[in-house]
């Protein structure tokens, strides 16, 4: 009963994590951008959510006002670098310090807001037709993300097969191909971080329905969570042409979320989940450039 509490978690947790991997999948692995307005972006979603929610607005409609505010965060961290011309980093850590505040204004200062049996994407009509029973319900919630982790994928996938989709891959692998296309780099920029931010913020909204509630702390480590989780899908797959990016990060979040739940059940202190968490990304990346300079090694040898 326990390894299938274990599972059941890993598969939800895993699936709320993949859209954040998805969002930083398009900011650090196709733009090259190490974007930690992640952070508060995804808090920003949640607060988002439940205030409109709470206000009496249908759960859909504050989904996907949740991802426009997230949108709106990506939107001033590429408008802070591109016209401002601050560095990738510091940009985001500057939109990150500022949502901190603006998610503490919105919250009016309270860290915890329960949802309090309001009607959310995991607590409506749909979900009660599963029954009572937890495990049962618990499935009709993998259910529900899968459809939106896949729908969400595919939207993706079509949108990077278009022109535009072209034009922010070749920005990430080379900016002076993409003007001397005649294309201006900096839209380009500022486009992938408004898509990538958005989907944290929608990210932020369905984990706190999920929780049932909202943590005003929930987005600290998140850019960890997500890079792992690209990381790991990326290593996962290199070699396996027919998998796509979208796929190999929805894989990746998963196989995170269970060593971070393996490591929780084994006992170790939720107090020292972050550093965990640390410590895991840590050896994910010592693995990954021996991996890399492993390739390089071979291919210098043949």
């Amino acid at each position: 009963m326990i390894a299938l509490n274990v599972l059941l978690t890993i598969l939800q947790q895993g699936l709320c994590y993949a859209l954040v991997a998805m969002g930083v999948y398009i900011s650090y692995k196709i733009l090259d951008f190490p974007d930690l307005t992640v952070d508060s972006s995804f808090p920003l979603g949640g607060v988002v959510c439940i205030f409109l929610v709470q206000a009496g607005c249908p759960f859909i409609v504050a989904l996907l006002c949740a991802f426009v505010a997230g949108g709106l965060a990506g939107l001033i961290t590429g408008l802070l670098h591109v016209k401002a011309k601050i560095s990738n980093l510091l940009s985001g850590i500057i939109t990150m310090t500022g949502l901190l505040s603006i998610n503490m204004a919105i919250s009016k200062g309270r860290t915890l807001i329960p949802y309090s049996g309001s009607t959310t994407i995991f607590n409506n009509a749909f979900i009660k037709l599963f029954g009572s029973d937890i495990h049962i319900q618990a499935l009709g919630k993998i259910l529900i993300l899968v459809i939106v982790v896949v729908l969400l994928k595919i939207i993706l996938d079509l949108f990077l097969k278009t022109k535009t989709g072209f034009m922010l891959r070749a920005v990430g692998n080379n900016e002076q191909m993409c003007t001397s296309l005649g294309s201006d780099c900096g839209t380009y920029k500022i486009l992938g971080l408004v898509i990538a931010n958005a989907m944290v913020g929608l990210a932020g909204a369905i984990y706190g329905q999920y929780m049932n509630y909202f943590d005003n702390t929930s987005g600290t480590g998140m850019v960890v969570i997500a890079l792992a989780s690209v990381i790991i899908g990326c290593a996962l797959f290199k070699n396996a042409k027919h998998i796509k990016g979208t796929t190999a990060v929805i894989v990746g979040a998963i196989i995170y979320t269970a060593a971070l739940n393996v490591v929780i059940a084994i006992g170790v202190p939720t107090t020292y989940l972050k550093l965990v968490m640390a410590v895991i990304f840590a050896i994910i990346l010592v693995l990954n450039g021996f991996v890399l300079n492993k390739d390089k090694k071979a291919r210098k040898g043949a």
